[in-house]
């Protein structure tokens, strides 16, 4: 998704994802676990679903619940988690099966126009339904709300219908596509542009099922498949988006790092100069940091608690321009975003919702050579590690000569160090070797050495 020409959110759907999360199903309850408040649901996958019950909720083994997949997908060894609190989706409206009440999406402020809308909603609810009216429903026709109540609702009795045709558990009804889902979640859009004939039409026709209305006047089929990123553009966003470092148009600089209990960012000022003052100079890096920052949360899907150092200022006046400045910023975002405020060391806390994988997550993998950590151990650190371990040879009766196998960087520091004691020892670097993998080995006197040996100087005594 691209708001005045810069890339502010990527969404990705793989071939193998499951697609469990927002699906529909017709579990069967295989056993039930008082202890931890939570039942264990067959719902035709290898793994049974992770159900937790709330007091009210009186089941019985063997029973069959239709149930919905939640946000946290299955993994190999954890069944999906589910819960029998279902939602049906459309552009405008969700629809809660077995729910009650009207809720007005918390992004529509106006007090006159949540009441409007409450008694509207009323109106239109479905029986033994409750009703969400999304913030895109502010601004459309009573009649289009009308119609998706209805559609959303003959979705939910056909869905009950199909459960009571089958004998056994399995899905009942499946999300939506991405760029289904995606057309119909986003507001003003104003241009869609597909590299996929069957998708474009599939776009198309989704018109007349009421869920994406009038999407045809802007959605455009673009033939050439392979140059539809070039000609945006994205591939370059994407690249910058998984940098550790973010350059912001003034000279400064974010620095984003993932930990696993929250997202760090620091921002600095870098090569900025401007301003007569510190002060000055420090408001202005804070104040374009906070919509850049804004912008890397929803392209990088950051979610959970993130904490921002940014530059110092000492006026309160300041830092209240700051927190008004971010929190108009993150009121674009899709996913619920709170900004809690700074700290007394300066820090300013803010959570967002989590709703997908990270985008580094989801584009890398963890590195076979460092094994994910970025790091290898020094040259040096390996080379004393190796004398330590020719040391313990060495105590435990062997006595050389000792050959060590190491890389070039292990080698080279090693080869600055002296032999321990009396004993002699031979150098070989082995191509390809890991920095910080080696072998050490005893041979025999007189036996040849490998091509490239090199013998470890011997400590000088005077």
């Amino acid at each position: 998704m691209i708001e005045d020409g810069v890339l502010c959110e990527i969404h990705i759907e793989k071939q193998t994802d499951d697609e469990q999360t927002e699906s529909l199903f017709l579990g069967k309850i295989q056993t039930i676990k008082p202890s931890l408040h939570a039942a264990f649901v067959d719902i035709g996958s290898e793994l049974n679903a992770f159900l937790p019950l709330r007091e009210d909720m009186n089941l019985r083994c063997g029973d069959f619940i239709i149930v919905q997949g939640q946000a946290k997908q299955a993994t190999e060894t954890k069944g999906l988690r589910i819960t029998d609190r279902m939602n049906l989706a459309g552009k405008w409206l969700v629809l809660l099966p077995n729910g009650s009440g009207v809720h007005i999406s918390k992004k529509v402020k106006n007090p006159a126009l949540r009441k409007v809308l409450s008694i509207l909603g009323e109106s239109i609810c479905p029986p033994d339904c409750g009703l969400i009216i999304r913030t895109a429903g502010e601004d459309v026709t009573e009649e289009s709300l009308v119609q998706e109540a209805a559609y959303l609702h003959a979705l939910w009795l056909d869905i009950q219908k199909k459960a009571l045709g089958m004998s056994k558990p399995g899905l009942l009804h499946g999300r939506i596509p991405l760029h289904l889902r995606l057309t119909r979640d986003i507001c003003d859009l104003s241009k869609i542009v597909i590299n996929n004939k069957s998708d474009y039409d599939q776009l198309c026709a989704a018109q007349m099922s009421l869920t994406i209305p009038q999407c045809t006047q802007i959605v455009h089929h673009s033939e050439n498949h392979s140059l539809i990123f070039d000609a945006y553009n994205i591939e370059t966003s994407i690249d910058k988006a998984l940098r550790k470092r973010v350059w912001l148009p003034c000279g400064g600089y974010l620095v984003i790092d993932y930990c696993e209990a929250m997202t760090v960012i620091d921002v600095n000022s870098g090569k900025m100069v401007l301003g007569c003052d510190l002060e000055e100079t420090a408001l202005a890096v804070n104040l374009e940091a906070a919509a850049e920052i804004a912008r890397q949360l929803r392209l990088r899907d950051i979610g959970g608690i993130i904490v921002i150092d940014f530059i110092d200022m000492r006026s309160e006046e300041h830092r209240r321009q700051l927190i008004q400045k971010m929190k108009n910023e993150t009121a674009r975002d899709r996913a619920q975003v709170s900004v809690e405020g700074i700290t007394r060391l300066g820090l300013m806390e803010v959570s967002r919702k989590r709703k997908n994988a990270q985008l580094h997550k989801t584009l890398r993998c963890s590195c076979s050579y460092c094994s994910g950590m970025g790091e290898v151990l020094a040259g040096d650190e390996v080379a004393r590690r190796m004398l330590r371990q020719i040391r313990r040879m060495s105590i435990s009766g062997q006595r050389g000569p000792f050959l060590a196998r190491c890389s070039a960087s292990a080698a080279h520091a090693l080869s600055n160090m002296t032999a321990p004691e009396d004993l002699q020892v031979y150098i070989c670097v082995s191509g390809g070797r890991h920095a910080e993998k080696y072998d050490i080995e005893q041979f025999g006197t007189g036996m040849p050495l490998p091509s490239g040996a090199v013998a470890l100087k011997k400590r000088t005594e005077i």
